[in-house]
This record gives structure tokens, C-alpha cells and sequence, in this order.
């Protein structure tokens, strides 16, 4: 299993964007076969986004990274962050 959270800054200006974006692409990646888990969330200050996804297998998660929906979120990235993504890798124990 492949289990992430993702902290996501966008630019003040563009967070409502941002998180619009997001939400737009998670029922699409729920439907991914070796997607098990993909949520969205914010914390109280409503400067950053998380996502937490679950994926079966690294060809799992390198597969969601070809999808088109998500390669235009990234593409959006690019203009849109205050500073880059912080992906953390959790191991289960």
C-alpha cells in the first residue's frame, strides 16, 4: 500500500481556486482501480489544502499521475502555489 498526505499552499488569491480544482478530481481518482482512498481537506486558517489518498501500488499512483485531470492540476500547480508540494510517505505500523 501507498499511503500519502499531501500539503498543498496555494497563493492567497487563489486558494478558493485551488480547492475547487481539487475537488473537481476527487470522484474520478475514487473510481481509479487502485485507488482505495483520495480526501480532501483544510485546516481551521484556510491556507492549505490535504489531500490523503490511499493507492494499492506505486503502478497505482504512477498511473493516477498520467490521468489528464491530474496532469491539469499539476499544470495549475505551476502558477498557482505559494511554495511547493510537501508529500509525506506514511508507512503503516
Amino acid at each position: 500500500m501507498i499511503n500519502i498526505v499531501a500539503k498543498i499552499t496555494p497563493k492567497t488569491a487563489l486558494f478558493a481556486e485551488c480547492k475547487r480544482k481539487l475537488q473537481a478530481i476527487v470522484a474520478p481518482t475514487l473510481a481509479e482501480v487502485g485507488c482505495i482512498r483520495f480526501e480532501l481537506y483544510t485546516g481551521d486558517n484556510q491556507t492549505c489544502l490535504f489531500l490523503v489518498e490511499r493507492f494499492i501500488s506505486q503502478q497505482a499512483l504512477d498511473e493516477h499521475y498520467q490521468q489528464a485531470y491530474t496532469k491539469q492540476v499539476f499544470t495549475f500547480y505551476e502558477s498557482a502555489l505559494a511554495k511547493a508540494v510537501e508529500i509525506n510517505n506514511l508507512a503503516e505500523i
